[in-house]
């Protein structure tokens, strides 16, 4: 079972972590799971579930392009497959009335 402590920072301390990485922290976790203890804060998971939704975000904007991509290359295909068939089909046509 894991151990949990918090601690809550006095307002010097809130100062000086302020200071050096620009986050307000009132008070820092201290847990232990197994022999190596982890120590974290309650707002640094936020920055990391902004991170991970923007990459989200980003990788479903891409999917959706490479989709929209794809499909403008399958019409494209379609429409020069029809006119080599129009093509052929002409061809054809006049080498019969040529008979």
């Amino acid at each position: 079972m894991a151990n949990e402590v918090k601690i809550k920072l006095t307002d010097a301390q809130k100062a000086k972590i302020k200071e050096a990485t620009g986050q307000n922290l009132p008070e820092i976790r201290v847990e232990s799971f197994g022999s190596g203890p982890a120590v974290s804060s309650p707002a640094s998971s936020s920055p990391l579930k902004a991170t991970r939704a923007m990459r989200a975000h980003k990788a479903m904007r891409a999917q959706k392009a490479m989709k929209a991509q794809k499909a403008m290359r399958a019409q494209k295909a379609m429409r020069a497959q029809k006119a080599m068939r129009a093509q052929k089909a002409m061809r054809a046509q006049k080498a019969m009335r040529a008979q």
